[in-house]
């Protein structure tokens, strides 16, 4: 069977897995339907590629079930404020990870944390986590993944209790960058990069007030580089957001993030191109540094504060200084002690080195 004659399957599994049938509104089947299409059309995926994105495309499926669950159980959610977002955005590999992780440890922040990205609902006390079949559940995923290979640990950690990136609330609209960070599907890409973000964002939203409910005064804290190529979508949809933008020298975040991606991709895809996917990689991600660059503009440069990959090596307790001040956020008590001991016990490297060439992807410094 096809990917497009089994839409209505993928369906059926996500309401088997989850007891739920509402999947709100039919906004995101325009995407659904393109990238199956593409997969069909386009794709090389091996035996278990097959597999792998058929389960991300029902994982997708299931985050919306629980999402609109939610949405009905709790109807007050639509009248959380969320105000002044300090939202992490730049190329991948520039440090975004290690700087978001550090800002989470402030205690007036939160955090979309992975396990949340994936069944949006109420936050719980952090010490009911450890019996909530949804915890359990993301946490044995995660353990199994490293687990199975250990190396992608050291090219990115993820863990189900601390903070993760906004894509996978994005996933539930099928609009984001993750499809052809795993396979090649150039219809679904083109499509994806035409397409108004408005809608997703606008979810995005609802599912932060519904997983924020608990704590509506908390300012939000979110990270994700894929913010790059719709700025202007995001901003619509959180106006006085305080944007960190992080920067490093593209010749050595390019084959960091071919490494990243090609780490899941090769392994689901039958003959992979090396050469074929580093240019594609370099043409993705300077459409988005030029998106992003586009959408500043005109805007006060107030709003933002750019952050060079050196500086937070060199010092990062100095450099989030930095953007406390430049946006006039006051740091909770004990938040610095806080981030110093997180840095003290995820030292960089704690789980390996991860190098990379850009000779290894066919591309040269210039």
């Amino acid at each position: 069977m096809s990917f497009r004659e089994a839409e209505g399957r993928l369906h059926e599994a996500a309401t088997q897995a989850t007891g739920l049938e509402d999947f709100g509104d039919t906004e995101y089947l325009e995407g659904l339907r393109t990238l199956l299409g593409a997969l069909d059309d386009e794709s090389e995926l091996s035996g278990i590629g097959l597999a792998v994105i058929e389960g991300m495309i029902v994982g997708a499926l299931q985050g919306r079930l629980r999402s609109e669950q939610g949405f009905s159980a709790h109807p007050e959610a639509r009248e959380v404020s969320i105000e002044r977002p300090l939202v992490i955005t730049g190329l991948a590999r520039t440090g975004t990870s290690a700087l978001h992780h550090l800002l989470a440890q402030d205690p007036a922040l939160q955090g979309l944390e992975l396990w949340l990205a994936h069944v949006p609902k109420p936050r719980p006390p952090r010490a009911e986590w450890p019996g909530d079949t949804d915890f359990v559940e993301c946490d044995a995923r995660m353990r199994a993944l490293y687990e199975r290979s250990p190396e992608m640990r050291a090219i990115h950690h993820s863990a189900a209790d601390q903070v993760d990136e906004c894509w996978y609330l994005l996933a539930q609209s099928f609009a984001h960058s993750g499809w052809e960070a795993n396979t090649h599907v150039p219809t679904y890409s083109q499509w994806w990069a035409q397409h108004d973000m408005t809608p997703a964002y606008r979810r995005h939203r609802r599912n932060l007030q519904l997983i924020g409910l608990s704590a509506p005064h908390r300012r939000w804290l979110l990270k994700d580089s894929t913010h790059l190529f719709d700025l202007n979508a995001f901003l619509s949809i959180y106006p006085d957001a305080l944007v960190v933008q992080t920067h490093r020298d593209p010749a050595r975040v390019i084959p960091s993030t071919c490494s990243l991606c090609w780490s899941a991709r090769a392994p689901v895809n039958e003959n992979p191109d090396r050469e074929a996917f580093g240019r594609s990689t370099l043409d993705l991600w300077q459409r988005g540094v030029e998106a992003s660059m586009e959408a500043r503009r005109g805007r006060d440069p107030a709003q933002f504060y750019d952050l060079q990959f050196e500086d937070f090596q060199r010092d990062p307790l100095a450099a989030i200084a930095g953007i406390y001040g430049h946006f006039s956020m006051p740091m909770a008590a004990g938040a610095e002690s806080a981030m110093a001991g997180f840095r003290r016990e995820n030292p960089r490297g704690k789980y390996g080195e991860h190098r990379a060439a850009l000779s290894d992807w066919g591309l040269e410094a210039d």
